[in-house]
């Protein structure tokens, strides 16, 4: 595995052009989902305390440089997961050294979404929380292997409702419908949801990771179509529009996004910071993060320099939200990159994916099918190699039962910086 040289936080500061948010990465949990692909541990208090000392560290010197540079204060705090609730008093602590002017969102495991432990996250200024229920249906739980019930998913969302910004998580998985003790559960759940008046459903298809016990899996593109457009009409109908390719909003209510900001700091193990031009992943396994700050040096284990490719990048998850901003690409970029991508969505549109709005294109309909999945290819050919090989520092994972791409190595060839 490559490993760039001594990378210093101004570097990564100067990085940047403009604003910048922050994402905070606590990859504690009490429990370890089967389904989910993402860097986490088990909860251990001692191996805890360490990796919160690193990472005040890790978020001092980020925070400093930052500021130097001028991009201080952040736009924007996300902290994810994990199970970031899991410590409140590291919580706490941490928040109070990251300066931010605009929405701090916290992803929220529902037995933590008690009235006192939403209390608690109000006092430290969160104003959104996206909460994991996954589902409101026990058997779809149990098959996820999540440490909660139903009922502990709805009180969680009872309770937050009117106090945040809410954003709801729902797994979605067209082959539970062959099961009689599943069938039609997604949209039961998004009717609760939409019944419940949360701010924003996010309903995430279930990725199946090769180095998850979940294993790789095809999936049923025409199937998972129709019952994303199902969700679209029950959500039209009850008042929620589809805000991006996978979630649903409430006309007029402020959207819950963490993929979706356009440039961010990563801090944690896992973490990772885009800059437009420039991609930085964290170590993934904890001892290799502690040691990297404890040892005077940034955790950052694999640098992409896209160039002027992080236009292709930035437009990617542009899309994600429902369209493409061509004058934001031209500012950033230049005109030749903004060119390009412009005649390149202009062939799209002439296929009815793409319709054209002022300054750039929205995705049709039909572009949300193609879109979803691109990003299922995306996630395949991309995400999962580079998460694959930088979890050969944990002990969970089974990283060589993950999927092979020749264009992840193609792009590491072309793109990775030492």
């Amino acid at each position: 595995m490559a490993a760039p040289g001594r990378v210093t936080p101004r570097q990564v500061a100067d990085s940047f052009s403009g604003r910048v948010g922050v994402y905070v990465h606590v990859p504690f949990c009490a429990q370890i989902c089967p389904f989910c692909p993402y860097n986490k541990v088990l909860a251990d208090d001692g191996l805890a305390r360490r990796y919160f000392a690193a990472l005040g560290t890790e978020v001092d010197d980020l925070v400093a440089a930052c500021d130097d540079a001028g991009r201080v204060p952040f736009t924007s705090l996300y902290i994810g997961g994990g199970t970031p609730t899991l410590y409140p008093d590291a919580l706490a602590a941490l928040v109070a050294r990251i300066p931010v002017t605009g929405e701090r969102a916290i992803e929220v495991l529902p037995t933590h979404g008690t009235r006192a432990g939403l209390d608690r996250l109000a006092a430290l200024g969160f104003s959104a929380v996206s909460v994991g229920a996954q589902s409101f249906h026990d058997d779809v739980l149990r098959r996820l292997g999540r440490p909660h019930d139903a009922a502990a998913a709805l009180a969680a969302v009872e309770n937050a409702v009117g106090r945040f910004t809410v954003d709801v998580d729902l797994i979605v998985d067209v082959a539970w419908d062959d099961d009689p003790a599943t069938a039609g559960a997604f949209l039961t759940d998004l009717r609760t949801c939409l019944a419940l008046g949360v701010d924003q459903v996010s309903t995430y298809p279930l990725m199946r990771f090769g180095y998850t016990p979940f294993g790789a899996a095809r999936h049923d593109r025409d199937r998972e179509h129709a019952v994303l457009r199902a969700a679209t009409r029950i959500a039209s109908e009850a008042g929620y529009e589809r805000r991006s390719v996978w979630t649903f909003n409430r006309v007029g209510a402020t959207s819950y996004t963490s993929i979706t900001r356009p440039r961010f700091v990563g801090m944690g193990a896992g973490s990772a910071s885009f800059a437009g031009r420039d991609f930085w992943v964290n170590h993934f396994g904890l001892r290799q993060y502690c040691e990297s700050v404890e040892s005077g040096r940034l955790p950052i284990a694999r640098w992409l320099h896209l160039g002027r490719a992080g236009a292709l990048y930035d437009s990617f998850w542009q899309a994600y939200a429902g369209g493409v901003d061509l004058r934001e690409t031209r500012g950033t970029f230049g005109a030749v990159p903004a060119g390009v991508l412009r005649a390149a969505l202009a062939l799209l549109a002439l296929g009815r994916w793409l319709s054209p709005v002022e300054g750039g294109y929205r995705l049709t309909p039909r572009g949300f099918d193609l879109y979803h999945d691109l990003e299922r290819w995306v996630t395949y050919e991309l995400i999962e190699p580079l998460w694959a090989e930088m979890l050969v520092e944990h002990p969970w994972a089974e990283p060589a039962q993950a999927r092979r791409s020749h264009v992840w190595r193609v792009a590491r060839a072309v793109f990775e910086r030492s």
